[in-house]
């Protein structure tokens, strides 16, 4: 490697450093100008805006810069992000520089933001100039190449075309034209030529030579500059101003100054940019990289602010309504948060003890967020010790009879301690499966006991015979034959399964408090007791949760279900032996013995989250309440109408979509279970089974264009072929079919990707130790595929979850659904193929998507901010899938890697 590409600076003499500043804050430049024309292109800045007002909006750009070039700037003093380049370092003291500069300029210059932006074009290109004429001259030191090149030629070519043909037309008028031709016998042979064609072609034509002609300093640099400089004039004179509009009479519509001026900044801005990055880097091929380096960035930054954009946007225009009358319970609102506090803590776990003082520095950052989740839950704990709820008013838009009429409402943490069940299962879940994983093993730890081995054999035959009652009961109902099985045996066996949990679940802690010695060697003496009492514990506490629902029994004690009293007892002794451990594991040094007692803390804390999740499944199952100090019930403290209710008709308020977002959901699940088994089992035949031949092509290019069929094709298909062979109307079950059809092409595409980029390595250190073709794919490729397979799920849920067309057609679902699909409800067992039913499949149902469309598209019931709201709602619904599958993902990775 040369010495020119050993060292940052070597490219650029010490005696050129201020060529180095000055290229370092034209590129800057170019930044904020990029930055403002977004900004100006979204309308969060006006670009009429001029005096005191444009001033305060650069002013607070500049502190918002400042603080984030301040915080990088503390991080790499602090030795935790160190930041060594002095291209950084000079570009973002070009920002403050520039954008103190403008600011200044706002408050002396009496011109709007346009024309500010115009001039700093103006800078650049002059900026850009004098760079390549220093280098030409020799005034610096730089390794140009003979020429730009033909694809740089080719570029500023087609730029020397659009710009040519938009400032003739906006000089000379599109639709102004010359005849060129003559006349034969008094008729007129020719053809009217627009006159924006010349000044297009001399400019494409002037600036293609100008890139390839002259040694790359100057090619690089004068057509940028004329560019740059054109586009800069055209918006500082107001040739193109703010006011300016073109309505040309081929289109309804209209192009405006607001959208071709940041469209022109945009463009201008990227040229500058990488003409000055590439003087920057000397020419040659470190500038050519450097050049595209920083042009590629750009356009990154585009990108995610345009779908940043979209979903600021959509939240905007829909969080009002989707939120209003929104309440919450504190201590409803503490258990939702519990999920981030674990993991703010696991954020903050740092090695205890080091010298470093830069570790101080790592340990502050990430401590941050538990500090934040740690305010707000302050602030959620504030609320019964004042006494007063925590609330935000505001007003939303309503349609009553065609009219717009504006309601008040408010946002509010109020003093409830009643917690919903469902709220308190999922989150109690993700606890479960968090400290489950940091679960390892206690195999051959600890001293074996007789009677628990003896519980231990007998437990699964105990769970499993449960099982097999709770699968007869539903099959035949609580009374075959008229006898009351259900309800004199299921109340037996849930009684004495209830009491049996008991016992199990305080093995553990009775293990810690019986005994003499040091507290750490019981808990590792007892370890035997830690598994049985957990998973025996957690097992027959679900089974008999289970039987609960085909018995139709729910036994009480002291007007208290007697599973959610088991439950409720568990996850006290799990808390209280998790307190035992980690006082425990606190007190002793050994390695190993504190890597044991790690592993039954975070089994013990599995368990009380898992206990915890059980009572909430009771509450929610057997629809009583269950209060003792605090409530867990059916109807919580947490109430979001527009996403927990139905439409309401004649309601003072128009209700909500809950309707809508269980279709939706059911529409994905389905097709996700319709087309992931089916994608990946052909994905495994054509990648690991079939000949690589004519078929495996054929089956390749069908499945590309299955791909890029239509979806209303999807829908036509489902509503001519699939509806008349599933009930003859519109379904859910069509829905979720035509869904899967559009799903399955992706799935199938990206799990033989998958599949293929798996080493033949792998497949053959398995043959090699005599496994066989089909264990080797089922437990050595699939698991190394299925982070790129659940990548194809996420992209082609991302997709069929917002589809409407193909839903018009096959689904039948109504704007306005006042009850919701209830899919799990409508099982039920007949005597006849296929033996089971249910008519909630077969009805149509409401979604999301073609409620959106109903209100906003098509103008049915529905004021327009309802269907913002419902876009906001469907965008978190396909959010939350992402998520999930996010997560699975980085779980088989973590899995792949570890293993």
């Amino acid at each position: 490697m040369s010495e020119a590409y050993a060292t940052e600076n070597s490219l650029v003499t010490a005696d050129s450093s201020g060529y180095d500043r000055a290229l370092d804050g034209t590129i800057a430049l170019g930044i904020v100008g990029f930055g403002l024309a977004l900004l100006a292109l979204i309308e969060l800045v006006a670009l009429d805006s001029r005096g005191a007002a444009l001033a305060e909006t650069l002013a607070t750009l500049l502190f918002v810069v400042a603080g984030g070039i301040g915080a990088v700037g503390l991080s790499s003093w602090a030795n935790v992000t160190p930041v060594d380049s002095q291209r950084v370092r000079g570009i973002a003291g070009g920002l403050l520089v520039c954008l103190l500069g403008l600011t200044v300029a706002a408050y002396v210059v009496p011109v709007n933001l346009a024309t500010l932006l115009g001039g700093l074009l103006l800078v650049e290109a002059v900026a850009v100039a004098a760079a390549g004429v220093a280098s030409k001259l020799g005034l610096v030191d730089t390794e140009p190449d003979a020429s730009a090149g033909l694809l740089a030629g080719a570029v500023f070519g087609f730029f020397g075309l659009s710009l040519g043909a938009v400032l003739g037309g906006t000089l000379a008028g599109f639709d102004s034209s010359v005849w060129l031709g003559l006349t034969l016998s008094g008729t007129r042979l020719g053809v009217a030529v627009p006159l924006w064609i010349a000044p297009s072609l001399l400019a494409g034509v002037g600036l293609f030579a100008l890139s390839v002609g002259p040694r790359e300093d100057l090619g690089s640099t004068l057509p940028a500059t004329l560019v740059v400089g054109a586009l800069g004039a055209t918006i500082a004179t107001a040739t193109i101003g703010v006011g300016w509009q073109w309505d040309p009479s081929s289109v309804s519509g209209g192009f405006t100054g607001g959208a071709v001026i940041p469209i022109f900044l945009l463009f201008g801005t990227l040229v500058a940019s990488w003409s000055a990055a590439k003087c920057r880097a000397g020419f040659g091929a470190r500038g050519r990289e450097y050049g595209a380096f920083l042009v590629i960035n750009l356009n990154a930054v585009l990108m995610v602010a345009i779908m940043a954009t979209i979903v600021v946007f959509v939240t905007v225009k829909g969080v009002g309504f989707a939120f209003h009358g929104a309440t919450v319970g504190w201590l409803s609102a503490l258990v939702l948060l519990s999920p981030a506090l674990v993991l703010a803590l696991r954020t903050a776990r740092t090695p205890a003890g080091s010298e470093d003082w830069h570790r101080g520095a790592r340990q502050l950052f990430r401590l941050l967020p538990l500090t934040a989740v740690g305010s707000v839950a302050a602030l959620l704990a504030s609320v019964p010790v004042t006494g007063e709820a925590l609330d935000y008013a505001y007003t939303y838009t309503v349609a009553q009879n065609r009219e717009s009429v504006v309601l008040d409402t408010q946002v509010a943490v109020t003093s409830e301690t009643t917690v919903g069940s469902l709220v308190l299962v999922f989150p109690a879940l993700f606890l479960f499966a968090y400290f489950y994983r940091q679960y390892g093993s206690l195999r051959d730890v600890g001293s074996e006991l007789d009677r628990a081995e003896a519980v231990r054999r007998r437990l699964p035959l105990v769970v499993a015979a449960v099982l097999a009652l709770t699968g007869a009961l539903a099959f035949t109902g609580s009374s075959p034959f008229g006898l009351p099985v259900g309800l004199a045996v299921g109340l037996a066996v849930v009684g004495a399964g209830s009491v049996a949990v008991v016992g199990l679940a305080a093995l553990p802690l009775a293990g810690l408090l019986v005994g003499s010695g040091p507290l750490s060697e019981r808990a590792l003496d007892r370890a035997p007791l830690f598994t049985l009492g957990v998973f025996g514990g957690l097992a027959l506490l679900t089974t008999v949760t289970v039987l609960q629902g085909p018995a139709m029994v729910a036994p009480a004690v002291v007007g208290r279900g007697l599973v959610a009293l088991a439950a409720l007892f568990g996850a006290v002794a799990s808390v209280a032996t998790a307190v035992l451990l980690a006082s425990a594991k606190r007190d002793t040094d050994e390695t190993l013995t504190r890597r044991l007692l790690g592993e039954e803390l975070s089994l013990t804390l599995a368990a009380a989250a898992g206990y915890v999740a059980l009572l909430g499944g009771h509450v929610a199952l057997t629809k009583q309440d269950f209060a003792l100090g605090v409530t867990v019930a059916n109807a919580g403290s947490l109430s979001v109408p527009t996403a927990m209710q139905p439409y309401i008709p004649l309601g003072p308020e128009p209700g909500g979509i809950f309707p809508a977002i269980v279709g939706t959901v059911w529409l994905v699940v389905g097709a996700t279970l319709f087309a992931v088994p089916l994608g990946v089992g052909a994905a495994v035949f054509l990648t690991e089974y079939a000949e690589q031949g004519r078929l495996t092509a054929v089956v390749e290019v069908a499945t590309n264009a299955l791909w890029s069929t239509p979806s209303i094709v999807f829908g036509l298909f489902g509503a001519t072929f699939l509806i008349p062979r599933i009930g003859g109307d519109e379904s859910l079950t069509a829905g979720m079919l035509v869904l899967g059809f559009m799903l399955l092409p992706l799935v199938l595409i990206t799990s033989r990707e998958a599949i293929k980029s798996v080493p033949d390595d792998y497949r053959d250190a398995s043959a090699a130790l005599g496994v066989s073709q089909w264990e080797t794919i089922r437990s050595v490729v699939l698991p190394a595929a299925m982070p790129g397979v659940i990548t194809g799920v996420i992209l082609g849920v991302g997709r069929i979850a917002g589809e409407t067309a193909p839903l018009i057609l096959v689904l039948g679902s109504s704007p306005n659904s006042t009850a919701a699909v209830e899919v799990l409800k409508g099982f039920r067992f007949t005597t006849a193929p296929p033996f089971v039913a249910n008519e909630a499949l077969l009805s149509s149902s409401a979604s999301l998507p073609t409620q959106v469309w109903a209100v906003i598209a098509a103008g049915v019931s529905g004021s327009p901010a309802k269907g913002w709201a419902t876009a906001f709602i469907l965008l978190v619904v396909v959010l939350t899938f992402y998520a999930v599958g996010i997560t699975a993902r980085t779980y088989f990775r973590r899995k792949l890697n570890y293993e």
